[in-house]
């Protein structure tokens, strides 16, 4: 009798799961009140707990040349709220994230936290291994500026001066991060940059970034001189610009995260990221009166509205020099 009611509950597990996301979220929601009515679990639905998915979502960050130094971060976020809400409802979830804000947690950490758990929970409705996703539409932390810290062009040039003990160190340091300052890309996309996308000629690149999507990104002439010499220099059998010995047959993003650690410690400068560099490429050149939606495109952002999102600091500040300058009272003469 037993094995024969398994059975049916194995087909029905069967049919919800070739339901729509929609049909099967509803499904889920009737299951949960009827069970609250009787009270029974209703974890018998055939999904397995997030807890129980972790390591299988690390494989998926992996696979999308996710740093690890991320990876390790949204692995511990993601795990401890678990331990606190193992199926989570959505207002648990922004229960959870306003309680780190009224508990003092900054912005940007609470943002990283929704982050995290928006990547698994997307990941487990995506593979079918939950009913819904309790993240799904909720809005980012907005992080102040101030606590999105820039590096200055003299500290990056001191960087860019640093020795190391092997020359060929120092100058793929070097080409990355020019690459990185001059273009906006994401450390993944540079990493991931073939040869054969790069033409000298125009002075542009095919970029392969998030899920896929390609785009093109102009290459200034400097840009373009300091990976030609490096290619000349440094040939190899690999289309790709920066080689590695790992899985994909490029440099590793946590290698890279190292070693500008390491030049940053040498220059005696306080320590940035390669992200921070594609933060400063695109907050110089809006500073400098390129168009949002030309800055947005070249960064690869989904919409202008992002892009709006995360600079909207430029044009605060600009609005702050303006009113300094020609506002009345300003203690001009």
């Amino acid at each position: 009798m037993m094995v024969g009611n398994k059975g049916k509950l194995d087909g029905t597990i069967e049919i919800l799961r070739r339901l729509s996301p929609d049909r099967q979220g509803l499904v889920s929601l009737l299951l949960e009140q009827l069970a609250k009515a009787q009270g029974v679990s209703a974890e018998a639905i055939g999904y397995p707990q997030p807890a129980d998915c972790i390591d299988t979502w690390v494989t998926r960050l992996r696979s999308e040349l996710r740093s690890e130094r991320t990876i390790g971060m949204y692995r511990y976020l993601a795990g401890q709220f678990l331990k606190e809400y193992p199926n989570p409802t959505r207002l648990e979830v922004q229960q959870h994230l306003t309680e780190r804000l009224d508990n003092g947690k900054s912005p940007a950490f609470v943002e990283n936290v929704r982050k995290a758990l928006a990547s698994l929970f997307r990941f487990l409705h995506e593979e079918g291994l939950a009913p819904g996703n309790p993240v799904s539409g909720l809005k980012a932390i907005r992080v102040p500026y101030s606590e999105r810290k820039l590096p200055s062009p003299e500290d990056i040039q001191k960087v860019l001066n640093v020795s190391f003990t092997r020359r060929k160190d120092a100058d793929k340091m070097r080409t990355v991060v020019v690459l990185l300052m001059t273009t906006g890309l994401r450390l993944s996309e540079a990493l991931g940059l073939r040869k054969d996308s790069i033409d000298f000629k125009s002075r542009e690149m095919t970029v392969v970034g998030k899920g896929g999507k390609q785009r093109v990104v102009p290459l200034l002439p400097v840009t373009a001189d300091t990976l030609n010499a490096y290619i000349r220099k440094y040939p190899s059998s690999s289309p790709f610009v920066f080689p590695g010995s790992t899985r994909t047959g490029h440099a590793e993003i946590h290698n890279v995260e190292k070693t500008l650690r390491h030049a940053c410690a040498r220059a005696g400068v306080r320590p940035f990221t390669p992200h921070q560099l594609r933060h400063f490429y695109a907050t110089e050149m809006l500073r400098n009166g390129a168009k949002l939606e030309v800055v947005g495109r070249i960064l690869g952002h989904s919409g202008i509205g992002v892009t709006a999102d995360i600079y909207r600091h430029v044009g605060t500040e600009e609005m702050h020099e303006a009113v300094e300058r020609f506002g009345p009272m300003n203690g001009r003469d």
